[in-house]
């Protein structure tokens, strides 16, 4: 019971409260901040911002130029700021990325230099851009853009040697860049005056040995003065020159012969040349080996008494020849040498390195006019028994039956004595 008469008692004295007109008047008042409060802070019609270091996108709206084959070749950059208006709703949560700055390329007609205004959209998802407003501040911001036809153009480069010194005993044999060639890529106005690219390099020292230097490169029109790229682009902006230094020696000429009888003295064949020595250069590595040049062979079976030979000089790799001489003449001394004929029986005939389970026999009786050459003296004492036509059958394929063999002629008492021409036997081969 004296519970409930307490509740009614605070009921009753709330009610005088509220009936209480002053207290009305603050209740009101409250509300009515509490209103205001939630318009201007959480609603803020009217209100502004700026929004700073916002970048101009100057790929924006591009075809508006590229649609005329042109390009902008100067690159430019640049911020800016914006002023927003509208609700603070709308515009309290906006940043630069809600923002697209761009130039207005409808006024670009062609190549060359536009100063260019800038507009700028609101790109802020779920926003009601009808109730914002925005502008690049201050409004008469602008930016300076360079139009032309972007092209390529492909140009060599030039090596240019500056006190380059080779020690003695040396030569600079060749230089060589790489790149060769070089791509430019920018506006035609720069590139019509563009002829190649220059890589200088300077000495260090006398070189003895291959050198790489790393040369910057220079840019320059047809009479050789350099040209400033202000836009064009290229695709390196050095080349490694490459020096190939060699060695230089003088070797002496020796002839080489073929077709000689075994432990031949090929000192009876007394010869000259056109030209004792020849200049070259090459690596140190391949000079250092080299005491004499070997500039061909002469085939002793084609000999001739009275024949001038005239060989081509072939040089070994990796060797240079460093004088003008493409060819060397070679006339032998042939007044102690004669010839003489001879015709040799089937017994002259002796085979050697043939394989176990085969055996070879001559089919030929006689060999006919089987020339010899050597010093009339040694000719003179030579009788067909003393003459061997020797096969080798490791120079052969054993192949069994009858067949037609080359013959090695020479005579086993006489170191001198070599035969001139190519003489056959017919044979059978048969297996055992």
């Amino acid at each position: 019971m004296n519970a409930n008469n307490s509740n009614d008692a605070s009921q009753q004295r709330l009610s005088n409260i509220l009936d209480d007109p002053r207290w009305r008047m603050v209740v009101a008042f409250l509300l009515a901040l509490i209103g205001w409060v939630v318009v201007t802070v959480g609603i803020q019609p009217g209100t502004d911002s700026t929004i700073t270091n916002v970048p101009v996108d100057f790929s924006y709206d591009s075809s508006k130029y590229t649609a005329m084959g042109l390009s902008i070749v100067n690159d430019p950059t640049k911020t800016v700021s914006l002023k927003v208006y509208g609700n603070g709703s709308d515009i309290g949560g906006l940043r630069k990325e809600d923002f697209v700055v761009y130039p207005k390329y409808t006024s670009v007609k062609g190549p060359g230099v536009t100063e260019l205004p800038l507009e700028v959209r609101c790109i802020a998802p779920n926003v009601d851009t009808s109730n914002i407003k925005v502008n690049v501040h201050p409004a008469d911001t602008s930016v300076e853009v360079i139009f032309d036809t972007v092209e390529e153009k492909t140009i060599p480069v030039r090596i240019v040697t500056k006190d380059i010194s080779v020690a003695d005993g040396y030569t600079l044999y060749r230089y060589a860049s790489s790149p060769t060639e070089v791509v430019l890529t920018g506006p035609s106005g720069e590139l019509q005056y563009v002829e190649e690219a220059i890589a200088e390099i300077s000495g260090n020292g006398e070189l003895t040995r291959t050198t790489t230097l790393s040369a910057p490169l220079k840019f320059v029109d047809s009479a050789g003065e350099e040209v400033t790229l202000n836009y064009v682009k290229a695709n390196v902006s050095a080349a490694d020159v490459t020096l190939t230094v060699y060695e230089q020696a003088e070797l002496p000429l020796v002839v080489s012969l073929i077709n000689a009888p075994p432990g031949f003295d090929t000192s009876i064949l007394e010869y000259e040349l056109s030209q004792k020595t020849l200049h070259v250069a090459g690596p140190s590595s391949v000079i250092k080996n080299l005491k004499e040049l070997s500039i061909g062979v002469i085939d002793l079976s084609t000999f001739s008494m009275d024949k001038a030979y005239e060989l081509p000089i072939e040089m070994p790799n990796g060797l240079v020849n460093q004088e003008n001489v493409k060819t060397v003449t070679v006339s032998f001394n042939t007044r102690n040498l004669s010839t003489k004929k001879f015709n040799l029986d089937a017994s002259a005939v002796q085979v050697i390195n043939m394989p176990t389970g085969y055996h070879l026999d001559v089919l030929t009786n006689r060999i006919r006019n089987v020339v010899l050459c050597g010093p009339k003296k040694v000719l003179d004492g030579l009788t067909a028994d003393s003459i061997v036509a020797q096969i080798n059958m490791d120079d052969f394929g054993i192949v069994t039956g009858q067949q037609t063999i080359a013959v090695n002629i020479y005579v086993p008492a006489s170191n001198q004595v070599f035969a001139l021409g190519n003489y056959s036997v017919s044979c059978q081969i048969v297996s055992q």
